[in-house]
């Protein structure tokens, strides 16, 4: 990719999201919008300049730092499987060339969006943690923050549920691995949000 999403102005980012372009899609939107979540309690954070908050805002630091790549991760990803469907066929070498890179590049399509919904798991934790140390005055960006992360999180999820789909559909040997992350994570969202 030749500019990360991060640098295009918001309109722009707005526009080619809602346009027939295939990228930014769900995976990358999923990430800047958690990042915005993030950006949010960090902020709560910030304004509340308690010492004793110092710890959580390194986490939340740490966290932003696991969900802002995502969000060009998502395009390389996607551009990826969609390079590998575009590989010659027309043997049964080419075939099964084609078949493997399909397979590997959906594997990194699906393990992008969950690393995504880790980080952004990590951060409705944080989030719940900060929320009752914060100023009053400033407490609804935290729950704002948290929202915006759950929403992203579930968004993520969707982005993983898609090649997962095809990875099953597949047999690929990484498929039910993969399943159980996806899986465990979903069950760790809803007990976090």
């Amino acid at each position: 990719m030749s500019e990360s999403l991060w640098t295009a102005p918001a309109d722009e980012l707005l526009r080619r999201t809602a346009s027939a372009a295939p990228t930014p899609g769900g995976g990358s939107v999923a990430a800047i919008s958690g990042a915005f979540g993030v950006g949010l309690v960090l902020m709560a954070i910030a304004v509340t300049d308690d010492a004793a908050l110092d710890a959580h805002r390194a986490r939340g630091e740490a966290i932003l730092e696991r969900v802002v790549p995502a969000a060009d991760a998502d395009v390389v990803d996607f551009r990826a499987v969609m390079a590998a469907y575009g590989l010659p066929r027309g043997d049964e070498a080419e075939r099964a060339a084609r078949t493997a890179a399909i397979q590997a590049a959906s594997v990194d399509a699906t393990g992008t969006p969950l690393a995504l919904v880790e980080a952004l798991v990590d951060a409705l934790r944080l989030a719940a943690e900060v929320e009752p140390l914060v100023k009053r005055s400033i407490v609804s960006d935290v729950h704002a923050g948290a929202d915006l992360v759950a929403g992203a999180a579930r968004a993520a999820v969707r982005t993983a549920d898609i090649n997962l789909v095809a990875l099953e559909r597949g047999d690929a040997p990484a498929a039910a691995g993969l399943r159980a992350r996806r899986d465990a994570l979903v069950a760790a969202l809803e007990e976090a949000a």
